[in-house]
């Protein structure tokens, strides 16, 4: 259960962590990194087996460092905007907004590597940001 909005949630895949490798787990206890693949959520949110009606505080999240205007390669790429939308949904240091005055799409992160991760990683299926 979801207790951002006490709805219930399926999840279709469940992967305990471990530094680069995953494991598909049927559960977690304390102490465990678990993953949901296939659930729409934003970082962050807490999920408990809804008989525990608790919920984590919300995580400090530092103001972006390094911001950088994108120029994508074609006019008015279909996907840009679902895409950043996206990326601000899962990570909360990631930010995007447009300039008023200069009409330029502005991402602001934590660092250059951290917005070139962003600008050249490999694209979801649905979702693409060539810039």
């Amino acid at each position: 259960m979801s207790m951002a909005d006490t709805k219930k949630v399926r999840v279709p895949k469940l992967v305990r962590m471990h530094s680069n490798d995953m494991e598909e787990v049927d559960g977690g206890e304390a102490g465990d990194i678990i993953a949901f693949f296939g659930v729409d959520c934003a970082s962050g949110t807490t999920f408990t087996d809804g008989k525990v009606k608790y919920s984590m505080t919300s995580m400090y999240v530092p103001d972006p460092v390094v911001s950088l205007a994108l120029v994508p390669k074609q006019k008015n790429p279909p996907n840009l905007f679902k895409a950043l939308s996206r990326f601000t949904k899962e990570d909360p240091t990631f930010r995007m907004h447009v300039d008023d005055e200069s009409n330029e799409t502005i991402i602001s992160g934590m660092g250059e590597l951290h917005l070139d991760i962003y600008v050249v990683r490999p694209p979801p299926k649905t979702h693409s940001v060539y810039a």
